[in-house]
């Protein structure tokens, strides 16, 4: 599966990006997922060191004065994933010149613009074109081996992967239940406590309170009280547990 990380530092426009890219997955069905998108491109970086791999990236190009630009920013990905393939989002037209000179190689460039079906076709090609290079096929599949039953009714389980699991916390208006939320955004309530689910997963889940598991693997901001995730999607965090937290997701000392 391709996996997508978008980074924008316009809130607005990284709403309507995450957007025309769902609607191009679902719409095509294209083997494809977000997994990463934010404001802050250090979150990104957060997210690359507890999560190696090799991602397609749409890119912000201007991150605004007394900030990297764009091309700094790839340059660090670069670094970290030399065969990353990155499109720059961008509403300069006289930039891609500029991009040239600087040695970072382009996977692409999409035109900021309101003509939203546009964009959405250059979401589309360079998607279908990433996995193509990946040689995976365009329909969607899921390998993931490590799931996680869960019974929704008397007649009906879901099978969740480990992977899809963004964070689990109680629910608090129904005792000995718990709400699994998904990086898809997807939320899947079952009957079972906190430390059952815990007892059921693997290394890469941990306490970030005393109702909430979350998922290490897709942490990237931990401040007074909150834990963002990836896909922007925040969790309760206990001042206890704060700096335990930093160490062993932002690999933090």
């Amino acid at each position: 599966m391709l996996e997508i990380i978008i980074c924008d530092d316009d809130r607005f426009m990284i709403n309507i990006s995450s957007k025309l890219v769902k609607q191009c997955i679902d719409n095509y069905d294209l083997d494809a997922k977000i997994v990463c998108m934010t404001t802050n491109y250090k979150e990104v970086v957060h997210f690359l060191s507890n999560n190696k791999g090799k991602y397609l990236y749409f890119l912000d190009l201007d991150f605004g004065k007394g900030n990297l630009n764009g091309v700094d920013i790839a340059k660090i990905i670069k670094e970290k994933e030399p065969l990353s393939k990155i499109v720059f989002v961008t509403s300069h037209d006289d930039m891609g010149m500029n991009i040239l000179k600087s040695g970072v190689e382009a996977f692409g460039f999409i035109e900021k613009t309101t003509e939203s079906n546009k964009m959405l076709a250059g979401y589309r090609k360079y998607i279908t074109l990433a996995i193509r290079l990946k040689g995976g096929n365009e329909s969607t599949k899921n390998n993931d081996k490590r799931k996680v039953n869960l019974p929704v009714s008397i007649d009906e389980n879901i099978s969740l992967p480990f992977s899809q699991i963004l964070y689990i916390e109680s629910v608090k208006t129904i005792s000995h239940f718990v709400c699994y939320h998904t990086i898809d955004g997807s939320n899947i309530s079952v009957r079972d406590t906190i430390e059952n689910v815990l007892n059921n997963l693997d290394d890469n889940f941990m306490k970030s309170h005393r109702s909430v598991i979350i998922n290490k693997k897709y942490v990237v901001a931990v401040s007074d009280g909150t834990v963002k995730f990836a896909n922007g999607e925040t969790a309760a965090c206990s001042f206890r547990l704060k700096n335990e937290i930093i160490k062993k997701c932002l690999k933090q000392e």
